[in-house]
């Protein structure tokens, strides 16, 4: 499997080819707690049916989906956290159920590590809209 990690972050962004977590894990600990994107596409892999896992974060709150075919149909899985309220949260410019933000950046690093590891996000940590 090969991967692709492009971000945003204050004005800046690139992209490049990992082949190692280090990669990953150094543009997390540069976006927590700031406003910016990290996304990891996979460039070539028949094994897997994800296909590219965003992160966006603003103000310490970040929002993650994770897109992918599955069956035929493109599917997309979010965070989900049902003891938020049902508001609605601005986060680069587009408006997002709350339900589906965390603050816990934890559990971004989670769902990143696990993404790298295995191709995918298990239902647990992500969940089909």
């Amino acid at each position: 499997m090969v991967l692709k990690l492009s971000w945003t972050l204050d004005g800046d962004g690139g992209n490049k080819k990992i082949s190692a977590w280090d990669d990953i894990e150094f543009r997390l600990d540069r976006i927590e707690g700031k406003d910016g994107t990290l996304t990891i596409d996979v460039i070539n892999s028949n094994e897997i049916e994800a296909e590219c896992l965003q992160l966006r974060a603003e103000k310490g709150f970040y929002f993650m989906t994770l897109g992918g075919v599955k069956n035929g149909e493109y599917v997309v899985k979010t965070y989900r956290d049902l003891s938020q309220p049902d508001i609605e949260v601005m986060i680069l410019g587009d408006n997002w159920p709350a339900q589906n933000i965390t603050k816990n950046f934890d559990i971004v690093k989670l769902v990143f590590k696990e993404f790298f590891d295995t191709g995918n996000v298990e239902t647990r940590l992500l969940k089909v809209r």
